[in-house]
């Protein structure tokens, strides 16, 4: 019999951080990590790692990672248990005994419910070894269909068509992402994946995936049938949580029902990371926030409850960036449409800056949106796009928003300036913003 102080399941970022927190806090703690794969492949990276942008050893996690803390990586898939007996069952029928058992599974790749959903070539590149034989389908092709047009599927369209493959791109809402950031930020994604000769076909509805052995064509809604040599499906992912039943979880869609200190109900065991139903911090409502981001974050929380400073979590602000070719985008907390959606009456401001001082060779164009609630205007969202790096800028965004910051908080808030580094000391993006707000509020003669 084996038994552990801590056994995590699963391989992803939530399981390597909670793991290193636990021995900053307990030296001589026993643990283990329990994953299905040998090797784990870097999710965020996948675009980058098909493309060939980054080499496929550096794509893998390193396994020191977690083996440094003298911690056993076992390849084996937990099944079932008994919470009763602490213990976990593989499917290999080994069972390991533990004191506190976290699930940290993650999510898997859906693929659409539809005829020929079993056909060769529909991509898979959420698992290792799924994503080797995807690149090494993609060697001998030349026409790529992806099906979403979120995050995920746009950065794999720029790879594919960097790769010299002919791509479209269909999605079944009106626009891309969701159409959920402000129109024209949208029109400007789209724009410009056009312009690198990406087809895309919005308010399209795929319902067949035709061929004999291999995916031939995707037939729409409508009939048209395009033609294709492989199909990468984006349209999301499904958080894993098959075993939860046999260890008295509650689920629901968006994955394990947990408090605010990621318990389940069911004594000593956890859950955090893209497995769990999160909610929003600014609505308090269920929220996906299937991010690596997210996943670290309450790694860190949990680890730090663990380690005896109890702190609770808040939910997902979901500070999120990506980058589309040659243009970045950032958001974090609600957009405008989640905001009006959820029943917040909004108030918007909008900012045109620059990545640098206007007067530096190279500067671009920075747009940014900051959106408040009318009522109290507590900044609740921002947007930035534009053709630099957004990462620092939406993280102080998402500061903001978790002080529950008001518009006069946003004005005054504190900010570096550097010729090279950030926009002129007159245009910090979401106080700049911000004036267009307050610039309303004057006219309206809302000011206390």
């Amino acid at each position: 019999m084996e038994k552990f102080d801590y056994i995590i399941v699963g391989g992803g970022p939530a399981s390597r951080i909670l793991n290193k927190y636990i021995h900053f806090f307990h030296k001589d703690a026993k643990t283990a990590v329990f994953r299905e794969e040998e090797r784990i492949v870097n999710h965020c990276g996948t675009p980058y790692i098909v493309e060939g942008e980054i080499p496929w050893e550096k794509g893998l996690i390193k396994e020191e990672i977690v083996t440094r803390w003298g911690t056993p990586i076992i390849v084996e898939k937990v099944v079932d248990g008994n919470p009763e007996e602490k213990y976990v069952l593989t499917e290999k029928g080994n069972k390991y005994y533990y004191d506190k058992l976290i699930f940290a599974t993650g999510t898997d790749q859906i693929i659409p419910d539809i005829p020929g959903k079993d056909l060769k070539n529909i991509l898979k590149v959420r698992k290792t070894v799924d994503l080797k034989e995807t690149m090494k389908i993609l060697e001998g092709i030349n026409n790529v269909v992806v099906l979403g047009a979120g995050y995920i599927g746009l950065e794999f369209a720029v790879s594919l068509k960097n790769m010299g493959k002919n791509v479209t791109v269909i999605e079944l809402m009106p626009h891309v992402l969701g159409g959920r950031l402000d129109d024209k930020y949208i029109s400007m994604i789209e724009e410009h994946l056009e312009e690198k000769g990406i087809k895309l076909l919005t308010g399209k509805k795929a319902v067949k995936f035709i061929g004999k052995e291999k995916v031939e064509a995707v037939e729409l809604e409508d009939g048209t049938k395009i033609e294709t040599d492989a199909v990468l499906s984006a349209v999301g992912v499904r958080p894993l949580t098959d075993y939860a039943e046999k260890f008295g979880l509650k689920t629901s869609k968006n994955g394990i029902v947990v408090n605010e200190y990621f318990e389940t109900g069911v004594k000593d065991i956890y859950a955090i990371g893209d497995c769990i139903e999160t909610k929003h911090f600014v609505t308090g409502k269920p929220f996906p926030g299937k991010l690596g981001s997210n996943a670290g974050q309450m790694a860190r929380i949990l680890g730090l409850n663990f380690g005896g400073i109890k702190r609770p979590y808040e939910g997902v602000i979901n500070a999120t960036v990506t980058k589309v070719g040659d243009i970045a985008i950032a958001n974090a907390g609600l957009t405008e449409k989640d905001a009006i959606d959820n029943g917040f009456e909004v108030i918007t401001g909008y900012g045109e800056s620059t990545c640098m001082y206007v007067n530096m060779p190279n500067h671009k164009k920075v747009y940014v949106k900051v959106i408040y609630n009318k009522e109290n205007l507590q900044f609740i969202g921002a947007e930035l796009i534009g053709k630099f790096n957004p990462a620092g800028f939406i993280e102080t965004a998402t500061q903001l928003i978790l002080m529950k910051a008001n518009l006069y908080d946003v004005i005054g808030y504190h900010y570096s300036s550097h010729p090279e580094l950030t926009p002129k000391t007159s245009h910090p993006y979401f106080a700049f913003a911000s004036e267009e707000v307050l610039k309303k509020l004057i006219k309206d003669k809302r000011i206390p």
